[in-house]
């Protein structure tokens, strides 16, 4: 018996699953939400919103400055600085102001460029855009599913004793690092289980006139008496300090007193520090061996778990979700169940990539240390500290190991450089290579790729190539009048189910380029088949589209639906 029903059930009302909660409401795909905990988090974990999560957010109807504006000033969050103490000494400073082309590189190739804000409240912006109608089930811990011919039957515990079972096709686990559902499916999480234990120390504290002229996102302190880093999520109110633990399983319990006394002594000022918890953690750097079962979908931290360095785990979530609620959309209005079959293989290539810079990045960090640790004894000290800042020659060897970090704090080439390769993909060859893929995104309309950011002008409106992409269905883009035969074959492809709409960019279309790179980035030569989720499916040679798109459509999401209505 079930008690309540429901298209899709996602575990876990982290960001990535209330992401794909959002994505499947302007999908017109019913879907419910279970969550162990008794609310949304309370206290800051990732802050990095990446470009591509910001486009996502865009295509939901999420104004950017709505998440801009929750967060804090955009200058607070320029540098990143190597100190003795917080309040205390730079020993040196990576300024992403440093490089005015890259920035300006990042401002041409999205419409949402990164930004800071602290996860609870970007999860407190992504519920609020939920309607009313959803149900988001607080204190509902999901223990297991039993297969039927419907789909999945989960049972579900209540924070009361009580328990329910919901009937569901499709069951996607965003439950975290911990996943029940992974666990569920048999899928175990593959590489380092242990790479660093921390203690995090949330406080409130103002240290805005002590930071002054020495504002900054992050700040690793020195000290080996007090080694870690703090996260400013706001200057003013908000702050983590995560210290690094000797030991690699964490002491069962916490001393309030000490860590208060060690807070103290990494700040290097005996300020006002409201502590609001303390915990901790391990860092790892692992992906799930299996990204589905049958039904069965993990996404965000049940499928990867990365180290912070380079603030991309909840941002590889966040794709990971837009990945798979279209794929799980066509399916339910009739398409071929094959095309979930790609979600795996176009996800966690992604996700091994990620991991393993993320892990790079970390291992990198040493080069500081070492450019420090002037003795040679293997820990850098104050004494040392003394040193490097009274000779300019080894101030310039620290500043060089720092801006060799670069990779840290800019992996715009994993967020929006990701081309898939599937059996949904018509291949025509490899995505150009910049020479640092991390940090640098050439823009391509190469199949597999995320459609180029250019703007366009409709009337008084100006608006992305990517506002073109409405999540429900294909856009066929061509950069010339479109010719009769593929309005044809696209009426045809419509009156067979195939849901896709024709949108010609041109300076004699109702959408025209508004400005001069356009032409760099799309050719009048070809004709893009663009998928639901952005990435290019195929591209076409547009003397032969019209008779090429039908195949190249049956590639993209398989067979027509098995529907009487077609989709227009």
């Amino acid at each position: 018996m079930t008690d309540q029903q429901t298209d899709v059930l996602i575990v876990g009302a982290g960001p990535v699953g209330l992401a794909a909660a959002l994505m499947f409401e302007k999908l017109g795909v019913d879907c419910a939400i279970v969550e162990r905990r008794s609310g949304l988090h309370q206290a800051p974990q990732a802050h990095v919103i990446s470009s591509r999560t910001m486009e996502i957010c865009r295509s939901l109807g999420i104004d950017d400055n709505e998440i801009r504006s929750l967060g804090p000033d955009p200058m607070d969050t320029v540098n990143i600085r190597w100190v003795d103490h917080l309040v205390g000494r730079d020993l040196g400073v990576y300024s992403m102001a440093n490089d005015p082309a890259a920035v300006m590189r990042m401002f041409a190739q999205t419409p949402t460029p990164t930004c800071n804000l602290s996860q609870d409240q970007f999860e407190g912006v992504l519920a609020g855009h939920l309607s009313d109608q959803m149900p988001l089930l607080f204190n509902h811990s999901w223990t297991a599913l039993e297969q039927n011919e419907n789909g999945y039957v989960s049972r579900i515990e209540r924070r009361d004793g009580s328990t329910i079972n919901i009937q569901s096709r499709f069951v996607i686990g965003a439950d975290g690092a911990g996943s029940r559902v992974r666990a569920a499916i048999g899928a175990e999480m593959e590489g380092p289980h242990h790479i660093q234990s921390y203690v995090n120390v949330h406080f409130h504290a103002n240290l805005r006139e002590h930071l002054k002229d020495r504002e900054g996102l992050l700040f690793w302190v020195m000290d080996p008496d007090c080694l870690g880093v703090f996260i400013a999520h706001d200057i003013d109110s908000n702050w983590i300090f995560m210290k690094t633990l000797d030991t690699e399983q964490p002491p069962e319990r916490l001393d309030e007193v000490e860590y208060a006394a060690l807070l103290r002594k990494a700040i290097g000022a005996d300020v006002k520090a409201d502590i609001q918890s303390i915990n901790t953690w391990v860092m790892t750097a692992q992906v799930s061996s299996a990204y589905q079962k049958d039904g069965v979908f993990l996404v965000g931290d049940a499928a990867h778990r990365f180290p912070p360095t380079g603030g991309i785990g909840m941002n590889t979530g966040f794709q990971d979700a837009h990945n798979l609620t279209w794929k799980i959309a066509m399916v339910l209005k009739g398409h071929d169940p094959a095309l979930l079959d790609t979600y795996e293989t176009e996800r966690r290539p992604s996700a091994v990539a990620n991991s393993g810079q993320s892990h790079q990045n970390f291992r990198n960090m040493v080069e500081v240390a070492q450019a420090l640790d002037v003795d040679g004894d293997g820990v850098p000290s104050m004494p040392d500290f003394d040193t490097v800042l009274a000779d300019p020659n080894r101030q310039a060897a620290v500043q060089t190991a720092i801006d060799r970090q670069a990779a840290h704090f800019n992996m715009a080439g994993l967020d929006l450089g990701v081309c898939y390769e599937s059996p949904a993909i018509v291949n025509d060859g490899a995505p150009p290579t910049p020479d640092h893929p991390v940090s640098q995104y050439v823009p391509s309309t190469t199949p597999g790729a995320r459609l180029p950011h250019c703007w366009l002008q409709r009337g008084e409106e100006r608006l992305s190539t990517l506002d073109l992409v409405t999540g429900d269905r294909f856009l066929v883009l061509t950069f010339t009048n479109a010719d009769a035969a593929l309005t044809v074959q696209i009426g045809e492809l419509k009156d067979q189910g195939f849901p896709v709409s024709l949108i010609p960019i041109s300076p004699d279309s109702a959408i025209k380029p508004a400005e001069d790179q356009f032409t760099d980035l799309f050719s009048g030569d070809d004709v893009l088949l663009v998928r639901p989720d952005g990435h290019i499916a195929a591209r076409l040679p547009s003397a032969e589209a019209a008779t090429q798109l039908s195949s190249a459509a049956s590639t993209a999401v398989g067979s027509a639906p098995q529907t009487e209505t077609a989709t227009h």
